[in-house]
């Protein structure tokens, strides 16, 4: 790892995400955003969108030079980009034996199986032949996990096609057992309370210790799935000699999407971790604890005051009181700087901490004041630096400027501490 990367405070920032409107923006708006954004935050890395028409992708090439950036890949890798475009019998199946679909239905979150062989082999191939383009200084791997499970594990806690089934018992897991435990767990309160509390890596207690064995062998399994991918292509980006961050989600959330955050560190030089705690959207905190709030309540047995306590044990942070609370305000900034110092803990790797500031209608909904108290949390938790999150296309400029105010001795110099 550059050890100059250690040494400094790391701003990244985000652009350019594929959007329906993507190919329609005007070059000089494009670049006169970007140049906005530096002249109000010294940005180091620029983590630009895999889907850009030649002239937007040139210009923010240049004008990412000039500035002094490094200029990074923001790169799909398990749910496809702009020329991967992944066969539906690569789809990530689901305990109840159907493929998972994207969120929302949409391709972007639409993710495929990291155990089939012909995944791993055009995965590969993609990223070697952006390599030798020439025109990234490193890549940012996003999507590199399973699909969460949080707003329906029987539906969405996957991978059980024959390729994991195939991996899984040369290692002596019977996916079918699994599977059937999930399906048997699903149809009762205890049930669902119980799967819930594995998948957020929290304790059982009404699981057999046969039961709990199982479950964890499966998340074990999911996580050295992601590991060895991850691995893989780690080993030809560093052979390269070129920069690897990763975008991996909070802590607390991380286990149930197959992503273990001190073995990951390993093998990239810097780390994002989507602690979004008032995103309204996927990886985002209130998001995810929504799905398994909704999860449980449709079941009568359970008394719904009682659970967002319960989900708040299972990940050992404290969480409003209510449903509306946590839609409406997200979690405090005391729970925030929890999950980033469990990061800064657990990454061999600098940590950063990604930091919501888009305004997009129903899914931020941000004020200064908010914004302000966590940032506080942020520089409290000792992370290596900020992923500004997630498209500055997105993001009131104006909000750079709160960041000043927590961190005034930033240097006003791209990526110089």
């Amino acid at each position: 790892m550059d050890s100059q990367l250690k040494q400094r405070f790391i701003i990244s920032l985000q652009y350019l995400e594929d959007t329906p409107d993507l190919l329609e923006r005007e070059t000089a708006a494009v670049v006169d955003k970007l140049r906005a954004a530096a002249d109000r935050l010294p940005i180091s890395h620029l983590l630009i969108g895999w889907h850009l028409p030649a002239r937007l992708l040139d210009a923010c090439r240049m004008e990412a030079e000039h500035l002094g950036m490094r200029f990074l890949r923001w790169h799909p890798l398990l749910t496809g980009d702009d020329i991967f475009q992944p066969r539906l019998s690569y789809q990530v199946i689901g305990a109840s034996g159907h493929k998972v679909p994207g969120y929302c239905g949409k391709s972007e979150f639409t993710f495929v199986c990291p155990n089939h062989p012909e995944v791993r082999e055009a995965v590969s191939r993609r990223l070697e032949n952006l390599l030798q383009q020439g025109l990234y200084h490193g890549f940012f791997l996003d999507r590199v996990r399973f699909p969460s499970p949080a707003i329906n594990p029987l539906d969405d806690l996957g991978c059980f096609c024959e390729h994991c089934r195939l991996r899984s018992a040369a290692i002596g897991l019977d996916l079918e057992q699994v599977r059937k435990t999930i399906v048997g767990l699903d149809q009762t309160a205890q049930g669902r309370l119980s799967l819930m509390q594995i998948l957020l890596g929290g304790v059982a207690p009404a699981l057999s210790k046969e039961t709990t064995g199982l479950l964890l062998a499966f998340l074990k399994f999911r996580t050295q799935s992601v590991n060895d991918i991850v691995i893989m292509l780690s080993k030809s980006l560093k052979h390269a000699g070129v920069e690897i961050g990763l975008d991996c989600f909070s802590p607390s959330l991380a286990g149930m999407v197959g992503q273990d955050l001190g073995a990951l560190s390993a093998c990239v030089d810097w780390i994002k971790v989507m602690s979004y705690a008032h995103t309204r959207g996927p990886a985002g905190i209130p998001f995810e604890l929504l799905g398994f709030f909704d999860y449980l309540s449709t079941i009568n047995d359970l008394d719904p005051s009682r659970i967002l306590g319960w989900i708040g044990d299972a990940i050992a942070i404290p969480l409003p009181a209510t449903r509306q609370a946590l839609e409406q305000k997200g979690i405090s900034s005391i729970s925030l700087e929890e999950e980033l110092r469990r990061s800064v803990q657990t990454s061999l790797a600098p940590v950063l901490a990604g930091f919501e500031l888009v305004q997009i209608e129903g899914v931020t909904e941000l004020n200064d004041t908010q914004i302000l108290a966590d940032l506080d949390a942020v520089r409290r938790a000792g992370v290596a630096g900020l992923s500004i999150s997630w498209d500055l296309w997105d993001i009131p400029l104006e909000r750079f400027d709160l960041i000043f105010r927590i961190f005034p001795s930033i240097s006003t110099t791209p990526g110089r501490p």
